[in-house]
């Protein structure tokens, strides 16, 4: 009895695996062996912050597998340092894919905040013709030629005829009934036809919009919302909503005003899950344009947080809202785990003092040079009251190991980044180095913070006699409480 009992759990366990690794990816990549490749996917389409599906590990032969469990359709890409690679995931594939061979970034790109890798679709040797990893790249081949021959020729000679014969062209060659390829197609050729000879955003709204499902996870979908939809609060000619008053709703710091209020434009009244994305894509642009005061977004995105319909709005929001007051002093700073010269972490969240954040890159003039009164300060303060964090910015660990190397006095947490670009990102790291100071209850309490050449020690010392008087007061605010 035991032993078909064992059997049992031995079966439940092989098919929760197999349920769980419905995507494999495989291939080899020579040039990457003893790397970690990650897969990403947007999780968020308004602030394009990625989340990690899958990782794997480049053997020494340079084999590699990916396992990624998914339920629909999605565009994912691998980071590949100076490339990035593009490929779509369908449930219950298997591929085999093949990787560019490996190029490290130059000096002057790392330590360029702008520098943007270059974009390709993976190649797939196993697909089939009707695989997206071949519909899609051949198709926005052919588009991108036709929307070149528009671009060259006067918008008075081209007209919706003229337009119709190009998509006909381009459609004929993709007898595919795939229904994501088909909506990637349909949405593509709306902007097509909006850059051709449409003057008014109405008609697209309506007909690819209103009363249709929406989209997320096609890019084609996600390109036209986003044109459609720019700036959809400034109430401007350049809005494709024309209800008036939507000033009051942003004022009343209510999402359901302002819901309310869009929702009487009919191109939205008969799509409540589209509205939501129309008003968040409106906060968004909002909140960088400077048109309405900047704690009145956040609390209507707060608001929305609280009361949409929808879980994955919530989520969208609960993002956007942290985005907003993210670096914002007197708010939570970005969380962190890594790990230091000697594998052990370093975690933001559980330091419960002081805590001096510094982005270095070894190949920085400046933070080489300011390394050194780090040191200085260190011996300055206790580590009961500062603690110091240096985030080391490099392509290898190895790199910060030798630095080390050569810095054997420095007794304080030196952490390697980890690759993790989105953490430069939320730190909105545009130079090294940068610094930033977390005070004891988790908030950023300066941003940016002094530089050790920057007068640091006098102006610590301030901020914690300041931080002293502070919670002198919070606590006899307290005590006030239990008196009455």
């Amino acid at each position: 009895m035991i032993k078909k009992i064992n059997i049992l759990l031995l079966l439940l366990l092989f098919c929760n695996y197999i349920y769980a690794q419905n995507i494999t990816i495989e291939g080899n990549a020579k040039s990457y062996a003893g790397d970690t490749l990650n897969i990403y996917v947007n999780d968020n389409y308004l602030t394009k912050d990625n989340k990690i599906i899958s990782s794997a590990i480049v053997n020494q032969e340079g084999d590699f597998n990916f396992y990624i469990n998914i339920n629909e359709t999605q565009l994912a890409y691998i980071d590949l340092s100076v490339f990035v690679g593009y490929i779509f995931l369908e449930p219950k594939q298997n591929l085999t894919i093949v990787l560019p061979t490996k190029q490290q970034l130059r000096i002057e790109d790392q330590l360029n905040p702008y520098f943007k890798p270059i974009k390709f679709y993976v190649k797939c040797l196993n697909c089939l013709d009707d695989d997206l990893n071949i519909l899609i790249p051949k198709f926005n081949e052919l588009y991108n030629q036709a929307l070149d021959t528009i671009l060259f020729t006067s918008y008075k000679d081209f007209s919706k005829s003229s337009t119709d014969k190009i998509k006909k062209s381009i459609s004929d060659k993709f007898p595919t009934k795939n229904k994501y390829f088909i909506d990637y197609k349909d949405y593509t050729f709306a902007m097509l036809d909006y850059t051709a000879y449409h003057r008014s955003k109405d008609d697209i709204v309506e007909k690819m919009f209103t009363n249709r499902d929406v989209l997320l996870n096609n890019p084609a979908y996600m390109d036209l919302f986003e044109e459609m939809f720019s700036n959809v609060l400034s109430g401007g000619q350049t809005s494709v909503i024309s209800v008036k008053n939507i000033y009051s709703g942003i004022y009343d710091k209510s999402y359901n005003t302002l819901k309310h209020i869009l929702m009487s434009d009919k191109k939205l009244s008969g799509n409540d899950l589209l509205t939501d994305y129309v008003i968040l894509k409106g906060l968004y642009d909002s909140y960088y344009c400077d048109e309405y005061p900047k704690e009145y977004l956040i609390a209507v995105t707060d608001s929305l947080m609280l009361n949409s319909k929808h879980k994955q709005v919530k989520a969208i929001a609960q993002s956007l809202s942290q985005k907003f007051t993210k670096l914002m002093v007197g708010y939570p700073a970005p969380q962190f785990s890594l790990k230091d010269k000697n594998g052990n972490d370093f975690i933001l969240q559980q330091q419960s003092k002081f805590v001096y954040i510094t982005f270095f890159n070894p190949n920085s003039y400046t933070a080489q040079s300011e390394f050194e009164l780090l040191k200085q300060i260190r011996t300055e303060f206790p580590p009961e009251v500062l603690t110091m964090v240096t985030i080391f910015v490099s392509s290898q660990q190895s790199e910060m190991q030798q630095f080390l190397n050569k810095n054997p006095d420095c007794n304080w947490s030196i952490v390697w980044y980890q690759g993790d670009n989105q953490l430069l990102r939320d730190y909105n790291v545009k130079a090294y180095p940068s610094y930033y100071m977390v005070n004891p209850e988790g908030n950023l309490i300066m941003n940016p913070a002094p530089s050790p050449t920057e007068n640091f020690q006098p102006k610590f010392a301030s901020l914690i006699n300041d931080w002293k008087i502070y919670q002198a007061r919070k606590q006899a605010r307290e005590n006030d409480k239990k008196l009455r």
